[in-house]
């Protein structure tokens, strides 16, 4: 843990052709806080939330998650490389053996030789392309779930879920890094991963007590209501663990009653030390719920501060709140 902020986002720029959606947009976000990120229709909140969440890859300006470039964070790893270029090794190896048989005959000398010509070749092929990729002007990696691993972790406005899998099962698929995804630890260090598992189950029950969801644990995902599902995927986000959650629009379309209650279960976990980023049109909810609001305008920071600077501000009034 380091004592930067949990999330800086400075001089964020995107472009979609002659489209300017995002323009400068600098604000950082706390641990342990909810962060509301508002704005009128066209304001470039929604882009820069996909940016944050890494769908999107910006043209200019830097996105630091714990300190770290979330671009950096999104590249390959050295055990991926390492996949990757011994695959590419395979394939050019294979090709090359069997080019020196058809054009050579069957001597093994002559079958390894190619083949490991091939293999070099191959290797070669991966970090050329590797090294080109990342010279070229605006190349960014694009892979979200590594975002998610480092513990930044996003809901959608349409939730996901496992429609086919009960609340429950949902819950015990969601953490990371589970014993029995290793086939060697399934086949021989069953114990290890039965003790694991319980703890997953303990962990789903003490999320499904918190949401208030016990009456429909054995309920399949597809038949709940969109209050249940935006609950259920609370939960989800719950059993990651993570230090950043990113919500999408979390009460749309959710009548009061569930509404309070996802309210209710997102204060908690601010609570317990989550942070937050929330893009929300229903504005009574960002007003209660948030510790600070940034509000966007044509792509760019209008204003920054707590409910009642934002509610008390003329720009915003201006330009968002119609005053």
């Amino acid at each position: 843990m380091t004592d930067a902020p949990l999330l800086e986002v400075d001089d964020l720029r995107k472009r979609f052709g002659g489209i300017t959606a995002v323009d400068g947009a600098s604000f950082s976000l706390e641990r342990g806080t909810i962060t509301g990120l508002i704005g009128p229709n066209g304001a470039g909140k929604t882009t820069t939330f996909d940016l944050i969440s890494g769908f999107y890859r910006p043209d200019g300006g830097t996105i630091r998650f714990e300190g770290r470039d979330i671009q950096k964070i999104m590249r390959p790893t050295a055990g991926e490389k390492g996949i990757w270029s011994s695959a590419s090794a395979s394939g050019f190896g294979l090709l090359g053996a069997s080019a020196g048989r058809v054009l050579y005959g069957v001597s093994p000398a002559v079958l390894g030789g190619a083949a490991a010509l091939g293999a070099g070749a191959g290797v070669g092929i991966y970090f050329g392309q590797a090294a080109v990729n990342n010279r070229r002007s605006g190349f960014k990696h694009s892979r979200p779930f590594r975002l998610a691993r480092a513990g930044m972790v996003r809901t959608f406005q349409i939730t996901r879920e496992l429609e086919e899998m009960t609340v429950l099962e949902n819950l015990l698929l969601a953490p990371q890094h589970q014993d029995g995804e290793n086939l060697f630890n399934a086949l021989f260090r069953r114990g290890t991963v039965a003790d694991d598992e319980a703890a997953i189950r303990e962990d789903a029950a003490e999320v499904i007590d918190l949401l208030d969801l016990d009456h429909l644990r054995d309920e399949r995902a597809g038949n709940l209501s969109g209050g249940q599902r935006k609950l259920l995927e609370l939960g989800r986000v719950l059993m990651l663990e993570p230090d950043l959650v990113l919500l999408d629009e979390p009460v749309a379309g959710v009548n009061p009653a569930l509404t309070d209650r996802i309210m209710d279960a997102i204060a908690s976990m601010r609570d317990e030390g989550y942070g937050f980023c929330i893009v929300e049109h229903d504005m009574e909810v960002i007003m209660n719920l948030s510790d600070r609001i940034v509000v966007m305008s044509e792509g760019k920071k209008l204003s920054e501060g707590s409910p009642t600077d934002i509610q008390q501000d003329e720009a915003v009034l201006e330009a968002y709140l119609g005053g």
